[in-house]
C-alpha cells in the first residue's frame, strides 16, 4: 500500500501471499476447532507444565500493572536508538517507525487479551432480549470465531489495491497535500491490522495455552471493548473506503 504508485501491476506473489495467509487462518481455525473435541492431555503433562504457565501468567499481569512505567523506558530507548539510526541513515530511520508502531499495537493487544480479568467482570452477562440481536452478537463474538469485522475490512481493502491496478484504475489515497479524510485509506488498513491481532489474541486465549500462558474463559467486557473499537476503527475505514471507491471508480 505503501508503494501503490511504484506499481503499473502488483506482482502475481501479491495475491499468492493474500490467499496463503486467508488459507493458514482457516486451516489454523480448524485445527483448534479439532482440537477442543479430540485432544486430550495426560495429567502428567499438565503438572508439569503448570509452573510454567502459571509464572508466564504472572509475568504478564505484572507487566500490565507496570505497563506506564515499562512503557515510557521503551520509548525513551527506542527513542535514543532511532537517534543514533537517523545520525548515520535518516532514511532508514523513518522506515523504521511504522514498523515498531505495528509492533506496538500488537504488544499492547497482547498483554491486554492476556492478562487476568477480574472475576466479577468476566462473570457479567450480557443477554438482550431481541433474538435478532443475539444472533447478531453471536457472528461478532471473537471468543467463538476468530473472523473479525475488521480481518474482513481489512482484506477487502487489500484486495481493493490489488485489483486497482489489475483492472487499471487509480485510487486517490490521500496522503500527502490537502486530505479530503481524516485518515487515507492505508493507514486506516494499518490500524486495522491492529485490531485484528485483539480479535486472534481473545479467540486464542479463549480455546488454548500460548506462549505458556493457560487457556482462560473470557468475559464479555474484553468482546465489548473491542466492540467499542470497531465501531470508531471500522466505521471510519469503510466510510474512506466507499468514497474512494465512488470517486474514483463510479465518477471518475
Amino acid at each position: 500500500m505503501d508503494t501503490y504508485d511504484d506499481y503499473d501491476t502488483y506482482p502475481r506473489e501479491a495475491f499468492i501471499f493474500l490467499i496463503i495467509g486467508l488459507c493458514l487462518s482457516i486451516i489454523a481455525y480448524m485445527i483448534i476447532q479439532l482440537n477442543r473435541k479430540h485432544a486430550a492431555h495426560s495429567e502428567n503433562n499438565i503438572m508439569t507444565d503448570q509452573a510454567r504457565r502459571e509464572n508466564n501468567q504472572h509475568f504478564i499481569n505484572r507487566l500490565w500493572e507496570k505497563r506506564e512505567k515499562v512503557g515510557n523506558k521503551l520509548v525513551v530507548i527506542l527513542f535514543v536508538v532511532l537517534v543514533i539510526i537517523a545520525i548515520f541513515d535518516f532514511g532508514l530511520a523513518t522506515s523504521l517507525l511504522q514498523p515498531i508502531m505495528f509492533l506496538g499495537m500488537v504488544g499492547i493487544s497482547f498483554v491486554y487479551i492476556m492478562k487476568d480479568e477480574n472475576e466479577d467482570i468476566k462473570k457479567e452477562k450480557f443477554q438482550p432480549k431481541s433474538d435478532k440481536l443475539q444472533n447478531f452478537l453471536r457472528l461478532i463474538d471473537y471468543r467463538e470465531h476468530p473472523f473479525s469485522l475488521g480481518l474482513i475490512l481489512f482484506v477487502i481493502i487489500v484486495l481493493t489495491f490489488l485489483m486497482s491496478k489489475e483492472f487499471g484504475f487509480v485510487l486517490s489515497l490521500e496522503t500527502s497535500g490537502n486530505p479530503m479524510y481524516v485518515m487515507s485509506l492505508p493507514s486506516a488498513a494499518f490500524i486495522l491490522s491492529g485490531l485484528i491481532f485483539a480479535c486472534a489474541f481473545i479467540y486464542i486465549n479463549q480455546h488454548c495455552d500460548f506462549l505458556g500462558i493457560r487457556q482462560t474463559e473470557q468475559g464479555q467486557y474484553k468482546l465489548f471493548q473491542i466492540h467499542f473499537l470497531e465501531i470508531i476503527i471500522c466505521g471510519a475505514s469503510f466510510l474512506i473506503w466507499i468514497g474512494v471507491l465512488v470517486i474514483d471508480v463510479i465518477i471518475g
